[in-house]
């Protein structure tokens, strides 16, 4: 028979299962969260580029046990006509397999979708590549960059959308393009965009990432606000927002991905103000993964 701590952490676990919502309210009410956290505190954050060679720029980011990973390709294509000076930019969210314990049977997909079009809309909404995408532009209304991020969620422990941007942001500081030349009406590519120089800098042009949003989701569980929520805090919420916001502290994006009620105005207040005040934290983890690049 098992030690006597044993038996008691084996009945906790026990009543959590069967019970969690009983459960988790006990642990609220001793002043903390399931993983030890203040109710306002997320979860820490880092993040490595590099992380995929045959990428032109990768990161790896982590919000707690939440993983993503993110990888950089790009095509030459015609600009559209309507745009002859701009190129693309394309995100794209998958999760794997074994990302949480019902991404295999299906019952996450609205949940998955919802991150990933969170994801997609506040880069684009941030214009972290310019107003336009001028700079993706290789020979006026002939050739243009297809600049495509194809993100992974590799864990889903909550916040998925949070870490998603996270990883892009770094792929996106991460990225070079192999340098271009047009003659007469061909165009080729000078290298991979992985390639060294004699100081070890890659050959050519990097990406001029000119915003750097950030995404902090905020769970309601009753009259409490949970910042970062793990997933069982999510299946838990009676509603989750996701804002996003860039250093001039503008609001690039609300999102509220389902939820048993709507968030009330004074609920949105208090996620932006949260989302304010994590904003430097989060944004410090990816710059200073991508110093290096610079």
């Amino acid at each position: 028979s098992g030690t006597p701590r044993t038996s008691r952490t084996m009945e906790s676990a026990a009543y959590a299962r069967l019970y969690p919502r009983e459960a988790y309210e006990k642990t609220l009410a001793s002043g903390a969260r399931g993983d030890g956290r203040p109710l306002g505190r997320a979860r820490a954050r880092t993040c490595a580029t590099g992380v995929a060679s045959g990428a032109l720029g990768s990161a790896l980011a982590k919000h707690g046990a939440t993983t993503a990973c993110a990888g950089v390709t790009a095509t030459i294509a015609t600009p559209d006509a309507t745009r002859p000076e701009e190129g693309f930019l394309e995100i794209a969210v998958d999760y794997a397999p074994q990302a949480s314990e019902d991404a295999r049977d299906g019952r996450t997909r609205g949940r998955r979708e919802a991150a990933a079009a969170a994801c997609a809309s506040a880069v684009a909404n941030a214009a972290v590549l310019g107003k336009d995408l001028k700079q993706l532009c290789v020979e006026r209304g002939t050739f243009a960059w297809r600049v495509r991020v194809d993100v992974i969620v590799l864990c889903d422990d909550g916040g998925a959308a949070d870490c998603a941007v996270t990883a892009v942001m770094a792929a996106l500081r991460d990225c070079v393009l192999p340098e271009v030349a047009v003659t007469r009406g061909k165009v080729a590519l000078e290298g991979d965009g992985t390639a060294m120089n004699g100081d070890g800098v890659r050959k050519g042009t990097r990406l001029d990432v000119q915003t750097m949003p950030v995404c902090l989701t905020t769970a309601l569980y009753r009259e409490h606000l949970l910042v970062d929520p793990t997933r069982e805090e999510e299946a838990l919420s009676e509603c989750e927002v996701s804002v996003v916001l860039t250093e001039d502290g503008l609001l690039r994006g609300v999102f509220k991905p389902g939820g048993e009620v709507e968030a009330t105005e004074d609920t949105l207040m208090k996620c932006i103000a949260a989302a304010k005040l994590h904003y430097a934290a989060s944004a410090k983890v990816v710059l200073e993964a991508t110093e290096d690049e610079e």
